[in-house]
C-alpha cells in the first residue's frame, strides 16, 4: 500500500481530489490531504509519503519550498505539481528533480488519475530495479563471512534441516567445500583469553589467529572456520581437489598434525596468545558433524594437566571415547543442550510444527528406558519443564495452564509410571501452550481492532482522527501492519469500515428532517455537501436528499 498526500490551500480542490483518489481500490492508496504547506510538513514528520500531489502556488510554504522539504525527509517520493499557471519558467526549477511532474488544474480528474497511476508504476519498477539488486548483492558479499559463520554454527548446534546441507547452499555462501565429501574437524581454544575478556580485544586476536592458521592450512587443504559463543575456533577441513581418495585423508591428517605446533608457535610469538587444539582422528559426514563435534568439546574440556597449550592428536584416545559412548548395553543416552535451547526458541517464535518435531525427538530418545531413576532422562525432563515454566511465567499463563494440564507433574517425573508417559505429558503441555498462545494472539488482535473501531465511531466528524497514520499511532503500530491486521480480524478493509461507519451514521442523521444536508456532511467527516453527496450516491445508489425523502415517506 502506497501513501499519497494531496496539498492545496483551496479546500474544495483538496477535498475533491482526496475523495476521487480514495475511490481507486485497484491502486490500494492510503490518501491524506492538507490545506497548507505547513500542515503537509507536519505530516511528513509523522509518516512516509510515496506520492505528493500539491498546488505549486500557496501562501506560506509554496509548492517549490515544499518540494525541498520532501527531498530532505523522503527523497524517493514522487511529486506531482498542480497549477493553474502554464508559464514554463515558473515550474522549470521544479522539473529539474527526478520524480517530479506537473499538470494544469484545468486538465481534470482523469489526467490526475493517469499521473498517479504512472507514479505508482514507477515506484513499483524502482523497487525491482537492477540497481537495488546490485546493492543487495554487494551487501551480501560484505556479510559473506558472517553468514558462513552462522551456517557452520547452525550445523553444529543442530539448527539446520538436513535438506539445507547441500552444494547449492555452500556455493551461495562462498564455502569452498564439497557437501558430498566428509570433513575433518579441528577445534582450537585460546587459553590466554581467560584474563583478557574484553570483546574488542578477543575479536581482534581471533581474526589474527584465523589468518595465521589459514596460511598454514591452505597449502594442502581447503577449509572454512568459525568462532562459537565461547570464543572457540572451529575448522571444517577437506583435501585439495584432485587427490586420490585412498590417499587424500591420510596425507591431510599427517599434514595438519605437522602444522598445528607451528600454528601454536606462530600465535604465541606474533599474537601473544596460547592455543590448545583437539584434532579429530578421522573425517565425518556433514550430517554427523554435530555429534562428532560434541566429542571434541569433551576432549578439549578434559583439561589434562592445566590444559594450557594442549595439542591432542591421539587417535586412540578419541576413538576409545566414541566407542565407549556407542557400546551396546552401556550406552549413555543424552541430548545436546543445543536441542533444548532450540525448543525454547521455537516456543517463543510460535514455530509449532518444528517445536513438535524437536520435542518428539527428545521423547523418542528415552522411550525404551526402563528405570525412572535414569539421570540423563531426568536431566532432559527437568530442562524441558523449565523451558515451559519460564515461558508460562513470562506470558502469565501459569494459572490457565495449571487448570488444564496439572502442572504439579511438570517438575516431578516420578508422577509418571514410565518415561514414555512422562514425555507424552510434556508433548501435551507443549500443545496446550501453543493453543493458549494462538488464543492470546487472537485476543490481543481483537482488542486492538476494538480500540480502532471505537475511536473511529467517536471521531467520524474529524478526518484527521480517522486517518490510517493517526489510528496507527493510537496502538503504536506501523500503518501498513495495522491495515493488514484490521482486515485479518474483520475481513474488510479499514477504509471500507470507515466508509460504512460514515454511511451508517449519515443514514441515521438523514432521518431527522431538522438537520441540514451540509450539517450531516460535516458530522460524518466529509466537510462539504458536494463530497458527501458523491460518496453517498456511490454507496447507496441515491443522493442524501432522495434517501431522506424515502425514509420520511415511510
Amino acid at each position: 500500500m502506497f501513501r499519497l498526500l494531496v496539498v492545496d490551500d483551496e479546500m474544495i480542490i483538496a477535498d475533491g481530489l482526496h475523495e476521487v483518489l480514495q475511490g481507486l481500490p485497484e491502486l490500494e492508496l492510503d490518501v491524506y490531504k492538507a490545506y497548507s504547506g505547513e500542515e503537509a510538513v507536519r505530516l511528513f514528520d509523522r509518516t512516509r509519503f510515496d506520492i505528493v500531489l500539491t498546488d505549486i502556488r500557496m501562501p506560506g510554504i509554496s509548492g517549490l519550498q515544499l518540494l525541498d522539504r520532501i527531498r530532505e525527509r523522503w527523497p524517493t517520493c514522487k511529486v506531482i505539481f498542480l497549477t493553474g499557471h502554464n508559464e514554463f519558467s515558473y515550474i522549470y526549477s521544479a522539473i529539474q528533480y527526478d520524480g517530479v511532474s506537473y499538470l494544469l488544474k484545468t486538465e481534470g480528474y482523469g489526467k490526475v488519475i493517469q499521473l498517479v497511476e504512472q507514479s505508482v508504476r514507477e515506484i513499483e519498477t524502482e523497487m525491482k530495479a537492477e540497481t537495488l539488486l546490485k546493492q543487495a548483492q554487494e551487501q551480501l558479499d560484505t556479510t559473506r563471512e558472517l553468514r558462513q559463520n552462522d551456517y557452520i554454527k547452525g550445523l553444529l548446534n543442530e539448527q539446520l534441516n538436513i535438506r539445507e546441507i547441500n552444494q547449492k547452499q555452500l556455493d551461495e555462501l562462498g564455502i569452498p567445500l564439497r557437501s558430498d565429501k566428509s570433513v575433518l574437524i579441528l577445534l582450537g581454544r585460546v587459553n590466554s583469553f581467560q584474563n583478557k575478556s574484553m570483546y574488542a580485544y578477543r575479536t581482534s586476536q581471533l581474526y589474527r589467529i584465523k589468518l595465521i592458521a589459514r596460511q598454514y592450512i591452505s597449502v594442502h587443504a581447503v577449509s572454512v572456520e568459525t568462532v562459537n559463543e565461547q570464543s572457540d575456533l572451529i575448522w571444517f577441513i577437506q583435501p585439495l581437489p584432485g587427490q586420490a581418495a585412498e590417499e587424500e585423508w591420510g596425507k591431510l591428517l599427517t599434514y595438519i598434525k605437522g602444522n598445528l605446533e607451528l600454528i601454536q608457535l606462530a600465535c604465541r610469538e606474533s599474537v601473544g596468545e596460547v592455543l590448545s587444539f583437539v584434532l579429530d582422528d578421522s573425517p565425518v559426514s556433514w550430517e554427523q558433524a554435530a555429534g562428532r563435534f560434541s566429542v571434541l568439546e569433551m576432549m578439549m574440556n578434559y583439561r589434562i594437566g592445566q590444559g594450557s597449550g594442549m595439542l591432542l592428536l591421539d587417535k586412540q584416545l578419541i576413538r576409545q571415547e566414541m566407542l565407549q559412548a556407542e557400546k551396546p548395553g552401556t550406552r549413555r543416552i543424552s541430548l545436546r543442550h543445543s536441542r533444548l535451547e532450540l525448543l525454547g526458541d521455537q516456543l517463543e517464535h510460535g514455530q509449532r510444527e518444528e517445536f513438535g518435531k524437536t520435542l518428539q525427538e527428545c521423547a523418542s530418545a528415552f522411550a525404551a528406558v526402563d528405570s525412572m531413576h535414569y539421570t540423563p532422562a531426568m536431566e532432559v525432563y527437568y530442562a524441558i519443564g523449565l523451558v515451559f515454566l519460564t515461558y508460562m511465567n513470562r506470558w502469565n499463563l501459569v494459572d490457565t495452564a495449571a487448570a488444564k494440564a496439572g502442572l504439579h507433574k511438570l517438575m516431578q517425573p516420578g508422577e509418571h509410571p514410565s518415561w514414555q508417559e512422562a514425555f507424552g505429558y510434556l508433548i501435551q503441555v507443549g500443545e496446550l501452550l501453543f493453543s493458549l498462545q494462538s488464543q492470546e494472539e487472537a485476543r490481543r488482535a481483537k482488542a486492538v481492532v476494538t480500540i480502532i473501531q471505537k475511536h473511529i465511531l467517536e471521531h467520524l466528524h474529524d478526518p484527521d482522527e480517522t486517518s490510517l497514520v493517526r489510528l496507527a499511532e493510537l496502538v503504536y503500530f506501523n500503518p501498513s501492519y495495522l491495515s493488514r491486521l484490521f482486515k485479518q480480524v474483520t475481513e474488510i478493509n479499514l477504509s471500507e469500515y470507515i466508509t460504512g461507519a460514515r454511511m451508517g451514521k449519515a443514514k441515521q442523521l438523514l432521518g431527522n428532517p431538522d438537520i441540514k444536508i451540509q450539517e450531516v456532511a460535516e458530522l460524518v467527516g466529509y466537510g462539504t455537501a458536494t463530497n458527501f453527496t458523491r460518496s453517498f450516491r456511490k454507496s447507496m445508489n441515491m443522493t442524501p436528499q432522495e434517501y431522506r425523502s424515502l425514509v420520511l415517506s415511510r
